[in-house]
């Protein structure tokens, strides 16, 4: 009896250091791709003076999709068959992505950036509370205090940029339920598809090319795109491939972290990735360290330590 135990036992600490190892891998991987993404979009947008994110979203979808059905083709990835059914659960995950995506832009145009990252990491806690709620994840008070610190950090950085807006705040609401929505109902979509990181990706980026398409021609984006001046520029071009190539390791990365951690823990790595996306900005994009941003960095260096201290125990 004892053997079996402790073969029992051994096995058990074997799938936790597996499971652990695969979340730091899936983590590491997000990272680095949502740090390419960023500096890939600046080429593009800022640097190419490209300014229609829609139509750039929806190059990237297209390319995301096509690419992810060629690998699943020639069988280099397990790619689920085409399903109208699984299509149809998994059109309110899109659905919310795209609600975050339109609602985050409008937010801008109302309110200051240190506003919205203020309200980007109390969305944090909406998704702790959702967690909890619908899934029954433990979210100790020691993980809401990591959070807490972040909105801390924060309000206290950008102090004198808060403002009022009732416009911006109802649209910054709206994203903030949209994002909370978004992260969410793709752990509870993934349990009833029983889809794999890959073919999630794969329906999450052909939905939205159908839906960043409709954005782009009711917006009016589309036709100014068509008569962008560099629109046959070998660099442009070369850019806008590059983009939807990091955004399908993009996409991918994030279902594999919502299936290796919990929404939780997602939210509170998409905070702290902020932190080198600022160092690398610094670095190679000359912008200035004031001391907003070394307080910032050092709360969520702080805040992140303390949630690594609490996941290990």
């Amino acid at each position: 009896m004892g053997s079996n135990d402790n073969s029992t036992s051994i096995s058990s600490h074997k799938n936790q250091r597996k499971n652990a190892t695969s979340a730091v891998v899936a983590i590491s991987a997000y990272c680095i791709c949502s740090m390419t993404m960023i500096f890939t979009n600046k080429l593009v947008l800022a640097e190419q003076g490209f300014s229609y994110p829609t139509v750039l979203l929806f190059s990237q979808s297209l390319i995301a999709a096509v690419s992810l059905q060629l690998l699943g083709t020639f069988s280099i990835i397990e790619l689920e068959p085409f399903s109208f059914h699984t299509t149809r659960r998994w059109v309110p995950v899109t659905v919310f992505f795209g609600i975050m995506l339109y609602t985050g832009s409008q937010t801008l145009v109302y309110l200051s950036i240190p506003v919205v990252t203020v309200f980007k990491n109390l969305t944090n806690l909406l998704i702790a509370y959702g967690d909890w709620y619908f899934f029954g994840q433990n979210v100790s008070g020691g993980v809401i205090f990591s959070f807490l610190m972040m909105v801390a950090g924060s309000v206290l950085t950008g102090f004198t940029d808060l403002e009022f807006s009732l416009p911006g705040y109802v649209w910054m609401s709206l994203n903030c339920v949209s994002q909370a929505a978004y992260v969410l109902y793709a752990r509870h979509a993934k349990a009833s598809t029983k889809l794999s990181e890959w073919g999630m990706s794969f329906y999450n980026n052909f939905l939205c090319i159908i839906i960043m398409a409709l954005s782009s021609v009711f917006t009016g984006e589309l036709q100014a795109a068509i008569n962008f001046p560099n629109l046959r520029s070998p660099v442009f071009l070369c850019g806008v491939i590059l983009s939807g190539v990091v955004g399908t390791g993009l996409s991918f990365t994030v279902f594999w972290v919502m299936s290796t951690t919990s929404p939780t823990t997602y939210s509170m790595v998409g905070s702290l990735n902020k932190i080198p996306i600022t160092l690398i900005s610094i670095l190679f994009f000359h912008m200035s360290m004031t001391w907003k941003t070394m307080v910032s960095i050092a709360i969520g260096l702080s805040a992140g330590k303390r949630f690594l201290t609490l996941g290990k125990k």
